[in-house]
């Protein structure tokens, strides 16, 4: 029984909607998805309506909130967060404007670099209310100024480089409160990108309840060490593909189902106390 704890829809940076990812984790006999996309819940609604029609299938409501930490980027998952809460979408709306007035600074930046590249066109990238880098390196390519999304990272949109705009972020610390008051359970995402255990550490002991062991950047050894790590902290376990639709690597990690047991159980726990 197959899980993936870690998908972006067209609502963030995914390609697919809410219904397609639901539609393809039929295809691929997952037995529970859980939509984390980056600063919004706006897509979560459409994957729970879709999956009313396949009872098998979990659709957990989920978020993942960017950070900064020590000149380190920290994102962190949300799962079983109650996302209609009114606190939380205003909280998650002040950052979508944020992220708006980002990106438009980074457009501009690009035209002064004389690169022909206008806001609409990024939005129409986006297709959802959510734009970020990946959308305006996707415009990029397909105007030709660069030969891959990476290349348009690397060339102008990266930390450092020449339409780089530092963002808004909240700390580690507001994410996990606003996860937490949301009735949800917060996660450090994808820990093997974090450039220093260290830091990994300090955000164990900021009041994380969770670790994602398994994610398409961690390699066995990191698996292992992740293991390692929440049993000797007393961390749940998550896991996930980080799939935004293309490459399609939904389910394609060897998540255990009993990780999904767990981030219940400690729920239902909560809950009742």
């Amino acid at each position: 029984m197959k899980v993936d704890l870690h998908i972006h829809t067209n609502f963030s940076d995914g390609k697919l909607t809410p219904e397609e990812i639901v539609d393809k984790a039929i295809e691929f006999k997952l037995k529970a998805i859980a939509i984390t996309d980056h600063d919004t819940v706006d897509g979560i609604k459409f994957a729970m309506d879709k999956a009313r029609f396949y009872p098998f299938l979990e659709v957990v409501p989920g978020i993942e909130i960017n950070t900064d930490f020590e000149e380190e980027e920290i994102h962190i998952l949300g799962y079983y967060i109650d996302y209609q809460k009114p606190f939380l979408q205003e909280k998650l709306r002040e950052l979508q404007k944020k992220r708006e007035n980002r990106i438009q600074d980074m457009v501009e930046k690009l035209n002064k670099l004389n690169i022909d590249i206008k806001i609409e066109e990024v939005e129409k990238e986006a297709e959802g209310p959510s734009i970020g880098r990946p959308h305006v390196a996707r415009v990029l390519v397909k105007k030709g100024y660069v030969s891959s999304v990476e290349e348009a990272f690397s060339l102008f949109l990266d930390r450092g480089k020449p339409a780089y705009v530092p963002r808004y972020k909240l700390s580690p610390e507001e994410a996990i409160e606003l996860i937490k008051k949301s009735g949800g359970i917060p996660v450090l995402a994808h820990p093997g990108l974090i450039k220093s255990n260290e830091i990994i550490i300090k955000i164990i002991f900021k009041g994380i309840q969770g670790i994602e062991v398994y994610h398409k950047e961690h390699n066995e050894e990191a698996v292992r060490f992740f293991m390692e790590l929440a049993r000797k902290h007393n961390l749940l376990m998550t896991g996930g593909s980080d799939c935004h639709g293309d490459p399609l690597i939904l389910g394609s990690l060897p998540v255990p189902y009993d990780f999904l047991i767990k981030l219940k159980e400690y729920k239902n726990r909560k809950t009742i106390s």
